[in-house]
Parts: structure tokens; C-alpha cells; sequence
């Protein structure tokens, strides 16, 4: 899957701009005073605030030595690419900054790994599963339009030559019924069909397996295929903060650092068979049917309310929802 996504080019542009520049030992300033530019017109471009033109990437490379030609027009398409608009633009108002940059690794990645500890992954989510979540997730205002691009991520990923994905659920994910009984029984039987697709591979954390790290924390990590692409880190529990996209190399090393949820993801691989995920699943749609209680004497709808433990009946309502309940993205 081709590194393609404009947001990405970019930054591998003015990344392979810098490492050019420091291996002839030149600074910004010294490179400004060779092609009599400003000082500041080379800062913009190596911190990505400005974007290049064809002919200043051309006296870059020139000033570079580099003349190959394949590697220029390499980097040629790359600043071509990385003026086109992605297909999510239209989308990129209505979430967090983060989880818009995590579409665009997602679009470019070839392997994608998520771990989610309360719910189903948004891209094993059926429509009107995740219709439901961002009933209580999203803004009135947004819910649509955030469902419509869940459901346009799916399709562009689950094809032929889409990324491998590795899922973790932890057994929460499956026990909680999101929506009527219905909707999530055909939720779970959806994750049942998914089990087999050539592309993923999909592992549940049974209960009896306890706690372990990062267990309330959901996380994605990419991988490319291009060998000077490093991976990256999105912490969904944290979409609305500066540091929820962490990439390894560029970030500093940290109890937050690719490398300890990677670490993580492959422990958890180890312990927890995916051979056993559909048994998990089917233990929780049998469960969820024998939960499911018989229509009301007075003819109110299976799944209208649910006891609570001290006998008051809670609303499943979505115009009852909380207002402060935090906002993810999956």
C-alpha cells in the first residue's frame, strides 16, 4: 500500500530535506545565504508550516548533490502529492486534529494494530453499532457525518490490498450491549465474520486473564512498508491533547513510546490465542440472549430500559445521554 497521503508526504519531504542538508553540514542559515533566500523561508519549510514549490525543491537538491535522478523525481512526486487534498478533507472539522493525523497513518499504514479495552473498534463496527456510540460520543451535529466517515474507512481498508490488522477487544467489549439487544447481536455476529477475513486477525482478553498493562487504554499503532517510514502511536484515549499521535525516533522515549505498546501488543498476542476469539464471542451472544428479557405487561419495546442494580430503570434513550461523557474517536 503506497505511502500516498498528502499529510504524510509532507513530512517526509521536509524530513529527507533536513537529513540531506545535515549530511553536507550546512546549516538553515548557510543554505538561506547560498540561494539568497530568507532565513526564515528555509525554518518554514523544514518545520512544515509552508509547503515547496517544484523549482525551490529543485535548487535544494541541486545544492544537495543529489542528481540522481530517480531520487529527484522521487522527491518530486512527493512535493506534487503533498498539495493534493485527502479524501477525508471534508470530514476534518467535525474531530480532534489528532484523530484526523491518525487517518492519514491509517490510510498509508501496511500493518495496523489496535488494542481497545470498552468497545468494539470502529473498523469492526457495524452501522448501526457505531451509530449508537457516536449518539453518546459525538455532538448532536456530528454523529452523522463521523458515522459516514467510519463507515468510508472501513471500505477503503477491508479490499485486497489493504493493510494486514491485528484486533485486541478485551472481554468488556463484548459483555457491554451497546443499543438494543439486536443491534448488538448483530454486532458480535459481525466480529464472528471478520474472524475469518484474509486481512485480520482478531484476539479477545478473557475476563479470568485479570488486569494488565494499558488495559483501560485504546491505542493504535502503525507500520509501513517503507523501510525510512517509523512507525506511529495513536492514543485514542487522548485525541484532544497535543500528545496523542507519538512517532518513534522523532519523539523522545517515554513510558509513552511506541516501543512499550508495541511491546505490550505482542505480550498480550502471546497470552491470548486468536483461535479463541469466536468461542468469546459466541459465549457472549448466548449470554446476551438469555439477558434479554421478554416485552413489558404494558407493551413498551424489548430493551427501553435496563434494571440498574438498585432496581431503577435507566433510560436507554440517546436523548437522555450524559453531555460530560468523554469524547473518542475509534
Amino acid at each position: 500500500m503506497p505511502l500516498n497521503d498528502p499529510a504524510l508526504q509532507r513530512r517526509r519531504l521536509r524530513e529527507q530535506l533536513r537529513r540531506l542538508r545535515e549530511s553536507k553540514h550546512l546549516t538553515q542559515k548557510a543554505v538561506a545565504e547560498q540561494l539568497e533566500w530568507s532565513h526564515s523561508k528555509i525554518i518554514r519549510i523544514e518545520s512544515g508550516t509552508v509547503g515547496i514549490s517544484i523549482t525551490d525543491l529543485r535548487a535544494l537538491l541541486a545544492l544537495y548533490d543529489v542528481t540522481d535522478a530517480a531520487q529527484v523525481d522521487t522527491m518530486v512526486s512527493m512535493a506534487r502529492a503533498a498539495k493534493e487534498r485527502p479524501w477525508w478533507d471534508a470530514y476534518k472539522n467535525m474531530a480532534p486534529q489528532a484523530f484526523v493525523v491518525s487517518i492519514a497513518y491509517e490510510n498509508a499504514a501496511s500493518v495496523i494494530r489496535n488494542f481497545e479495552p470498552d468497545l468494539v473498534p470502529g473498523l469492526l463496527q457495524t452501522e448501526e453499532y457505531a451509530r449508537e456510540v457516536l449518539q453518546w460520543t459525538s455532538p448532536p451535529e456530528q454523529a452523522g457525518p463521523r458515522a459516514d466517515l467510519r463507515l468510508e474507512r472501513q471500505e477503503r481498508l477491508f479490499r485486497p490490498d489493504g493493510p494486514e490488522m491485528h484486533f485486541i477487544i478485551d472481554e468488556a467489549a463484548l459483555a457491554r450491549t451497546v443499543g438494543r439487544p439486536a443491534v448488538m447481536r448483530r454486532q458480535l455476529n459481525r466480529l464472528k465474520e471478520l474472524a475469518d477475513h484474509p486481512k485480520i486477525t482478531l484476539r479477545v482478553v478473557p475476563f479470568q486473564l485479570g488486569l494488565y498493562r494499558y488495559f483501560t487504554t485504546s491505542y493504535v499503532i502503525f507500520e509501513f512498508a517503507e523501510p525510512d517510514e517509523d512507525m506511529a502511536l495513536y492514543l485514542e484515549t487522548q485525541a484532544r491533547h497535543s500528545d496523542a499521535i507519538i512517532v518513534e525516533g522523532r519523539d523522545s522515549v517515554s513510558e509513552d513510546s511506541v516501543a512499550h505498546y508495541l511491546e505490550n501488543f505482542y505480550e498480550l498476542e502471546i497470552k491470548v490465542p486468536a483461535t479463541d476469539a469466536v468461542a468469546l464471542i459466541e459465549a457472549n451472544t448466548e449470554r446476551l440472549t438469555h439477558r434479554t428479557a421478554p416485552p413489558a405487561s404494558d407493551g413498551s419495546p424489548v430493551g427501553s430500559a435496563v434494571p440498574s442494580p438498585d432496581g431503577v430503570h435507566a433510560s436507554t434513550s440517546a436523548g437522555d445521554r450524559v453531555e460530560d461523557v468523554p469524547r473518542v474517536e475509534k
